[in-house]
């Protein structure tokens, strides 16, 4: 039987819409410090259409700021903090925060699941490789980028905001989880620093859920994705304005790298392949091709 390469991008035609599915309210998590409106007018200004609201081990009442803003998709979430903290979002999210986490992930499996932070502090490993391999049902993606730790913190005196070394080190182990970047907002400093930017064929909650356990859609600091092609084992990416793009593969190991808006890489047996680059614009992080 052949082997090729299949990308969560193969699927062609939709709309792409930007959103943030991380952040917290000053009412309902205490380590936050601006009000629930506030932030979400922050968020919208920076041209989000889609937000999770996921305070501590609470799901945030939204009706009325859904009523306020009516052009964004809003999901429910919460994020479990007993212990190592997980983002659990969705259309309607029961109170599964009362669960031990084993028990909350077996409940939520039409709910998008998503491992927070798992290297916040430069020093100190919060969630480790085994810790994520071991969960059970498998979270849909982990965080590789957050924002809220690209700057000093006030429980992290070294903070660290990339995580991608870790993604690889589960994608290499065979383990499929889909690479978000979040604002997890909390203070003002936090508001349009990433963003989620999902390609949605039905632009409702249920179309961008979809969507987002497909796989179809990249995270990003600033660069923005103009055209994804596969042409057989061949994938090329272009880019809305210059970079220095580079394509990954297992180990993490570095397949190819150049400058510039338009990059191609040729599959050679690898069984994953992931594009990202960087520039004075921010970074951006596309989901891996695997080999099936």
């Amino acid at each position: 039987m052949s082997l090729h390469l299949t990308s969560p991008y193969d699927e062609q035609g939709g709309a792409w819409i930007r959103g943030n599915l991380h952040g917290h309210c000053r009412e309902f998590s205490s380590c936050a410090s601006v009000p629930l409106k506030e932030g979400v007018r922050r968020h919208y200004e920076t041209g989000a259409r889609f937000l999770a609201i996921t305070d501590h081990d609470h799901v945030t009442d939204l009706s009325e700021i859904r009523s306020l803003w009516p052009d964004v998709i809003f999901f429910e979430g919460f994020e479990w903090s007993s212990s190592e903290n997980l983002l659990f979002i969705g259309s309607s999210v029961p109170p599964l925060f009362q669960l031990a986490l084993p028990e909350a992930l077996h409940a939520a499996k039409d709910l998008l699941t998503v491992i927070c932070h798992p290297k916040p502090s430069k020093a100190h490993d919060y969630w480790t490789v085994p810790m994520i391999a071991a969960l059970d049902p498998a979270p849909i993606g982990m965080e590789i980028y957050n924002a809220h730790y690209s700057r000093r913190h006030r429980v992290w005196s070294d903070p660290n905001p990339i995580y991608t070394d870790i993604w690889d080190t589960l994608l290499t182990r065979g383990t499929r989880l889909w690479g978000f970047a979040n604002d997890d907002s909390h203070d003002p400093h936090d508001y349009g620093c990433t963003f989620t930017m999902a390609c949605v064929k039905e632009p409702s909650a249920q179309g961008l859920l979809t969507a987002l356990k497909a796989g179809r859609f990249y995270a990003s600091t600033g660069l923005v994705l103009d055209r994804f092609v596969m042409n057989g084992d061949t994938i090329e990416v272009t880019l809305t304005s210059s970079a220095v793009g580079r394509f990954i593969g297992p180990g993490g190991r570095v397949l190819a790298t150049s400058d510039g808006c338009r990059f191609s890489y040729s599959h050679k047996g690898e069984t994953y392949i992931r594009f990202e680059a960087e520039s004075a614009a921010g970074r951006i992080f596309l989901q891996p091709s695997v080999v099936v």
